[in-house]
């Protein structure tokens, strides 16, 4: 019986054995007070137990031994010396054994328990030369400050304030007085784009400060306009891995004559491309960190609610969010994504339905008031009939302006859906230019401006086409002189688009097609009594409402200025402010497109009638240039 105990404590103090490898070496061979090799027995050949005996060698007297050792890990462990524990005394006081139990950590400590081979770092993607941050940073001010001094000059006189500028400026004054829009709200656009230049409208002051309502307005966009920029730079760095190629993606988008004559306008587009290219950014920048999903989510929600089509976006972004979370995370990454960003639209939705506004009129039995609703607005968008040579005469104004930017970067678009075989972030830069694409072919309706959330992605496209050739040459023999010379191109593209543009971008200095626009909200508060109705294009609503604005001045605001649009569609005005009568109409204040929709529409019949009864009383700018603004005073007889 005592035999048979004292095999097993034999065996007890063998380290485990496994079958299928013959010996392992700890790291470092054997050192004092390291480890020692730790001898493992084969099935094959079987040796005597006498020479077993003579080969094995001294037991490690560290106590730290190999359990498994594999290509890409091990495992490795401790145990006690023999006699460890049994070495010490019974009768050892409280204090001994403490001291003993803490040399037994120290000495655990003090053991390698990771002893894998140190690997490098190697990028499947040879990088290019890095400069220095500080040059790096310099180099980005200059062109920031370029486009941004660009943007800046003449901002306030051109070009001239357009009918979408004065509508979101008299919805932002209107969120600011208790109203989602001037009128009754008939769900054309949600109105978050707005909200956002109200707040800015409350942070400056108002048109007090900046001469005129539209101003406020351009000077925000010139900011989110500057922030788009740098958010574009990040991406690019990012998709692509080189700072030069993102440098050159800068400057296309901040220095075209597109976005140097759109980015100057008050526009919901330019508003929600800054959040899109933030959640772009947060999604590749996220490391698979579900939190940056999460406010990647936000982002694009508040875009979506900026404008509406922007909703075109969220299967690319989805495709972003695969990409960029880990294998395990990425079916849960997606669904977070897409739950967050549906559950901010559908907000939206839902406060159509507290109102009853959801469905048209007649669709639910109980319903048969008229009312606006949400589906019969988006409804009747997309079922606008289509407007002959309306698309190609967009088109022809894109081409015109910067054919570089234009067709260079569709034709870089269907490279990169090939290129993205091989590299999914070019599928991804090629998808985001495609959803746009997407709303402009499919749309009855285009206007040169809707073109806005089109260009940085097609800045990104040309960017990522030409970095096929940057990693040809990266191929070949590494050295400085390539990168020296990728960079040397890349700078001579900027200087070429920089002086291709410059003749295009002349007007943009130097033209006040605003000056006209101006005189005649003077003539009216100088000249127009308050108390008068007066039928005005929607950039003069805010200035003549607003107290202090700049038809208004010290006196009082026109109450009865009402936007034409709404004066001959809108129950509320038509009905019962004008019942239906031109005679009750002070003064007309028209520009060119008014006169012509005035003439040739029949929803304006009552305007007509009014111009027809009405003398001319001042003219500001020339009609040349499409500047000329009449002033017509109705005459009651």
């Amino acid at each position: 019986m005592s035999d048979m105990k004292k095999t097993n404590e034999q065996q007890e103090k063998k380290p485990y054995q496994f079958e299928d490898q013959n010996q392992v070496q700890p790291q470092g061979g054997q050192e004092e007070g390291g480890e020692a090799t730790v001898p493992i027995q084969s099935r094959a050949p079987q040796e005597q137990p006498g020479e077993q005996q003579q080969q094995q060698k001294p037991e490690d007297q560290s106590g730290s031994y190999t359990l498994l050792r594999m290509p890409n890990f091990f495992v490795h462990g401790f145990r006690h010396a023999a006699g460890g524990e049994g070495d010490r005394k019974k009768s050892d006081s409280l204090i001994e054994r403490l001291r003993w139990d803490s040399l037994e950590k120290e000495r655990l400590m003090a053991e390698q328990t990771r002893l894998l081979p140190e690997e490098a770092r190697v990028s499947t993607q040879r990088s290019e030369m890095i400069p220095p941050l500080l040059l790096e940073f310099l180099l980005i001010a200059l062109v920031l400050g370029i486009a941004l001094a660009v943007q800046a000059w003449n901002l306030f006189n051109y070009p001239a304030y357009t009918t979408e500028e004065g509508q979101y400026m008299a919805n932002a004054w209107a969120v600011l007085h208790g109203q989602l829009e001037p009128y009754t709200y008939i769900y054309d656009h949600p109105p978050v784009g707005w909200f956002q230049i109200a707040v800015w409208w409350l942070l400056t002051g108002g048109p007090a400060n900046f001469g005129n309502a539209i101003n406020v307005g351009r000077v925000l966009l010139l900011e989110l306009t500057l922030a788009s920029s740098i958010l574009l730079y990040l991406v690019t760095k990012r998709l692509s891995g080189s700072w030069s190629a993102a440098f050159l993606a800068l400057t296309i988008y901040s220095l075209s004559p597109l976005s140097l004559a759109y980015h100057r306008e008050v526009l919901l587009d330019s508003i929600a491309t800054f959040w899109l290219l933030l959640s772009l950014w947060l999604i590749i920048a996220a490391k698979s960190d579900l939190r940056s999903f999460v406010l990647a989510a936000v982002a694009l929600g508040i875009a979506i609610l900026s404008k509406e089509n922007f909703i075109l976006f969220i299967p690319a972004l989805l495709y972003g969010v695969w990409l960029c979370a880990t294998p395990f995370q990425r079916k849960f990454s997606v669904i977070t994504f897409l739950y967050f960003t549906l559950a901010i639209v559908l907000g939206y939705v839902l406060f159509a339905a507290l109102k009853g506004e959801l469905f048209p009129p007649g669709v639910l039995p109980w319903d048969r008031e008229q009312h606006p609703s949400l589906i019969g607005s988006l409804a009747d968008q997309w079922q606008m009939p289509l407007v002959g040579g309306q698309f190609s005469d967009s088109w022809n104004t894109w081409m015109q302006s910067d054919k570089l930017l234009f067709a260079g970067g569709s034709i870089a678009m269907f490279i990169n859906l090939l290129g993205g075989i091989y590299n999914r972030f070019r599928l991804l830069a090629a998808l985001l230019a495609a959803s746009c694409w997407i709303f402009l072919l499919g749309n009855n309706v285009v206007y040169p401006y809707n073109i806005v959330p089109l260009l940085p992605f097609l800045a990104l496209n040309i960017v990522l086409a030409l970095s096929i050739l940057r990693l040809q040459w990266l191929s070949m023999k590494r050295g400085a002189g390539i990168d020296l010379a990728w960079m040397l191109l890349c700078f001579v593209l900027v200087i070429g688009f920089v002086v291709t543009d410059m003749p295009r971008t002349a007007p943009l200095l130097t033209r006040n097609d605003a000056e006209p626009q101006r005189q005649a909200i003077q003539w009216i508060r100088s000249n127009v009594q308050p108390s008068a109705v007066v039928i005005i294009n929607p950039y003069m609503y805010s200035d003549l409402h607003e107290p202090e604005g700049k038809g208004v001045g010290s006196g009082a605001s026109f109450v009865h200025a009402q936007i034409y649009t709404n004066a001959a569609l809108d129950p509320a005005i038509y009905n019962k402010e004008l019942k239906g009568d031109w005679r009750n109409i002070n003064y007309l204040a028209i520009d060119a497109l008014m006169q012509k929709e005035i003439s040739t529409g029949q929803q304006y019949v009552l305007l007509n009638r009014a111009l027809h009864h009405a003398i001319l009383k001042a003219t500001f700018g020339s009609i040349r240039d499409g500047t000329q603004i009449r002033i017509f005073q109705v005459m009651q007889s």
